[in-house]
């Protein structure tokens, strides 16, 4: 975000749910018709088969949340855990069979149980980073740039064991930023892109796999000035008021132009996609999200359209994992497998539909839930014998890079991009 806009204040109105997010109505947390199919879909569910941690059970825990009925300290933590458990993978929205709107109702409920958790150490912490951090590319290329330079010290070798996990889990910082050594082709037709926030700080390479595609196939990237990070991981941890802030920045940045945006991660471009929800309907915000949110493509929805094809097929067998916003959130299954088809000589199904519990910041804030996932995703991975598995988002490429290894497995987790680069230079 412009260093020179506002600074978010920690003042929330919670008496009143639709001051927060205006779509989230009686109508929407009455939809659910509790019918049970969302039921075998839900990870969470699953694994304790307590109808708390189902989506129906917890929209139903939301929808106390905001009639009030919830006042005891202990029936606020009890709710806060249920919700705080929901990976968001929305595997449930493509279930059911009523339509209700899981993801609103499941921001919404996040964004309140956040507010009632304020006070405590690891909010403070979170507060810090979603609100003065991440909305701000100049504040947080300087923490990227000093979180380079400690991977490359002796100190990171030397972590206690509480910290030990979660840097195993962090990306590997770039040196250079993409946003900063990019230069697009002249000679070709611009697409918009997103550079974003980790993808442009820590995914250097693969911002840099997705220019190469897809100038072979005939389109350079544009970076609209003034962009910020998409506001994905605000709206799934209880930032919805940041999220709709550093949405309108974006709105602004990428508006006054018809070119496609392309996306090379699933959270973001489904969060670009979902800009229409956080802005009340029929006002002008709602009208000029809805404008940006219909020209933002996926990589693999993009070079779908175009009929995008490597010249030649790589001798390699790959399996393919869904990112579940790609998968749930944005409607696309088929255009990755096509594009990997077209690519590689083997392409095995992974047989594995769950989340792999990366989920954003989950695998961060929920490891003992995470880490059952995502055992049980390796485990997939490992029978199918391939080569590599590939996937289109970086949180879930961290955290099958990280399960592979901790497993010793040898097959290596690369993103989508980075899979169809390897075939376009052979």
């Amino acid at each position: 975000m412009n260093e020179a806009m506002h600074e978010p204040t920690n003042k929330k109105t919670v008496d009143n749910p639709s001051e927060i997010f205006p779509l989230l109505s009686d109508e929407t947390l009455l939809n659910c018709m509790h019918c049970g199919l969302c039921l075998p879909t839900c990870p969470t569910y699953s694994l304790t088969n307590l109808e708390r941690y189902s989506p129906r059970g917890r929209i139903q825990l939301t929808r106390a949340i905001f009639e009030g009925k919830f006042n005891d300290e202990k029936e606020i933590q009890d709710v806060s855990d249920a919700i705080n458990t929901c990976l968001g993978c929305l595997a449930c929205v493509t279930a059911c069979p009523a339509g209700v709107d899981y993801e609103t109702i499941f921001e919404a409920a996040k964004d309140r149980v956040q507010t009632l958790e304020n006070n405590k150490p690891a909010s403070i912490l979170k507060n810090v980073v979603m609100k003065h951090i991440f909305p701000y590319p100049a504040r947080f290329k300087a923490v990227s740039r000093l979180l380079y330079v400690i991977q490359q010290s002796p100190l990171a070798q030397n972590l206690p064991d509480g910290l030990k996990r979660a840097y195993e889990l962090a990306p590997a910082f770039s040196e250079h930023f993409f946003d900063e050594t990019f230069t697009p082709n002249p000679n070709l037709e611009s697409v918009q892109f997103l550079s974003g926030c980790l993808m442009n700080t820590a995914f250097s390479e693969v911002h840099a796999h997705t220019a190469t595609v897809l100038e072979v196939a005939g389109k350079t990237v544009q970076m609209p000035k003034g962009q910020i990070c998409c506001g994905a991981l605000h709206a799934h941890n209880g930032y919805v008021s940041e999220a709709k802030k550093m949405a309108e920045v974006n709105i602004c940045a990428f508006e006054g132009s018809d070119a496609p945006i392309v996306t090379n991660s699933a959270g973001c471009g489904a969060m670009m996609k979902h800009y229409p929800k956080l802005f009340e309907e029929g006002s002008e915000w709602h009208k000029r999200a809805t404008s940006v949110a219909k020209r933002v493509r996926d990589l693999s929805e993009f070079l779908a359209e175009l009929n995008f094809a490597p010249t030649r097929k790589l001798n390699v067998r790959v399996t393919y994992q869904d990112a579940c916003h790609l998968e749930h959130g944005q409607k696309i299954k088929t255009q990755p497998r096509t594009l990997l088809r077209r690519a590689f000589a083997e392409v095995v199904e992974l047989n594995s539909p769950e989340c792999c519990g990366s989920a954003g910041i989950y695998n961060l804030l929920q490891p003992d839930w995470s880490e059952e996932f995502l055992k049980l995703k390796v485990e997939a991975i490992q029978k199918t014998k391939a080569d590599f598995v590939i996937t289109a988002n970086p949180g879930c490429l961290l955290q099958l890079q990280y399960g592979l290894k901790e497993a010793g497995v040898k097959t290596k987790a690369i993103h989508l991009a980075t899979a169809l680069q390897m075939a376009v230079r052979g």
